[in-house]
């Protein structure tokens, strides 16, 4: 089996030119103050509106509030992870690739996934202790993710149950997006007071993966 590591990237799905959509301008608009490190409870409206070229009212012709802007926010970073998903979690990729280098590539995936996107999911997941449709959402993508990983182990593993592995996937979940929700929250002012380069999340979550994994024969 390859050995080599394998990198692996969140994927957008294209979209159409949404220039002149004054809607989808300012989502851009929220995704860019996001990224570059505002936090999206400071955001003003009229900040959105300068960022999108529109108005403040063009704003609330369109949203209800900052919260509905969230909800599309997540609805659309959901169907990125959906697209993700269906690109990556296919049984025949993986066949000749080494466990290690599988668990690997899945946490560099959610690392990068979560420093590129640390804005936005910072703010949903605040937005998920107190709002079920939020929660809903991240679970449905949580659930295909799993399945999916589940369903790559048990073909390179035909002799496990399949109860087995989807148990062992759900922990291995768990330790990774666990860890990296809490690094989400404390930010640069971790909570241990030792803070963990990516390179060193991605070797250590990968390390308490694979230890995780090997008594269940996978």
């Amino acid at each position: 089996m390859a050995k080599a590591n394998v990198e692996l990237r969140w994927i957008k799905p294209p979209r159409q030119d949404r220039s002149r959509d004054t809607q989808a301008r300012i989502v851009e608009a929220a995704r860019r103050l996001l990224e570059q490190g505002h936090s999206f409870h400071e955001i003003s409206v009229a900040a959105l509106a300068r960022e999108a070229d529109a108005s403040v009212g063009a704003f609330y012709n369109r949203f209800r509030d900052k919260d509905a802007l969230l909800h599309v926010l997540q609805i659309e970073l959901c169907a990125e992870g959906e697209a993700t998903a269906t690109a990556v979690l296919v049984p025949a990729r993986w066949t000749r690739v080494s466990l290690d280098a599988l668990i690997r590539a899945f946490v560099g995936l959610g690392v990068a996934s979560y420093r590129q996107q640390a804005g936005l999911r910072r703010a949903l997941l605040v937005a998920m202790c107190n709002d079920k449709q939020f929660r809903d959402r991240a679970i449905a993508l949580t659930q295909r993710t799993c399945e999916g990983l589940t369903s790559v182990l048990a073909a390179r593993n035909p002799k496990v149950k399949r109860a087995v592995i989807r148990t062992a996937v759900d922990v291995c979940h768990r330790i990774v997006y666990g860890v990296l929700d809490q690094d989400l929250l404390f930010a640069d002012d971790p909570p241990t007071g030792h803070a963990l380069t990516d390179k060193q999340l991605v070797g250590e979550l990968g390390d308490a993966c694979l230890a995780y994994l090997a008594p269940h024969g996978l």
